[in-house]
Parts: C-alpha cells; sequence; structure tokens
C-alpha cells in the first residue's frame, strides 16, 4: 500500500500465504465439517485473494482492504452464520448434528 517494490515484501507473502494454509490444514484435520462451514470457506477466499497481490498497486491495495473488511465481518458474525454449513443447509456444530 506504501508503494514499495515486490521484492522487499514477497517474504511477508509467502509468510501469509504459508501460514493461511497451515491454519486451513490445522483447523480441517480438527474438524472436517470446517471445510463445508462458511468460516472455512471464507478463509479459503482470503487465500485466493492473497494470491492476487503483487501486481497492480491498486489491485493490490484493493485486495487487502477485501481482505480486512472479510476478516472483520466473519469474525464478528453471529455463530449461525459462521457455523453454516454449505453442504447441510443448516448451521452445523459437529459431526453429530450433520446426522439429522
Amino acid at each position: 500500500m506504501f508503494d514499495v517494490p515486490f521484492s522487499q515484501w514477497v517474504w511477508y507473502w509467502y509468510a501469509a500465504v504459508a501460514t493461511g494454509v497451515a491454519m486451513v490444514a490445522i483447523d480441517a484435520l480438527s474438524n472436517f465439517l470446517w471445510l463445508v462451514q462458511v468460516r472455512g470457506i471464507v478463509i479459503y477466499i482470503k487465500l485466493g485473494l492473497l494470491m492476487l497481490l503483487g501486481g497492480n498497486m491498486l489491485v493490490n491495495q484493493l485486495v487487502l482492504v477485501a481482505i480486512i473488511i472479510i476478516s472483520a465481518i466473519i469474525s464478528h458474525a453471529p455463530a449461525d452464520i459462521r457455523y453454516y454449513s454449505i453442504v447441510h443447509r443448516r448451521r452445523i456444530n459437529s459431526f453429530y448434528d450433520s446426522k439429522g
């Protein structure tokens, strides 16, 4: 956002992507339902947006602002939204809830 050359911040970008992928792995291994809940899908979206960084400075700024806004919205969303399963079409907290 401060017109810093890509070569000076690329390692921070690698770190952000690597820790994001690690978070996905840890959360997915602890609860596979996380993969189909809104809270997990939002992480996929944020990682996808991170992959867009590195080109145009205006695009970089918009992507970073979008990531911050998405993060703020989902972190303050009620549990009914965060734990909503796209596959089951309802709130799922555990595997026992997914059985019906």
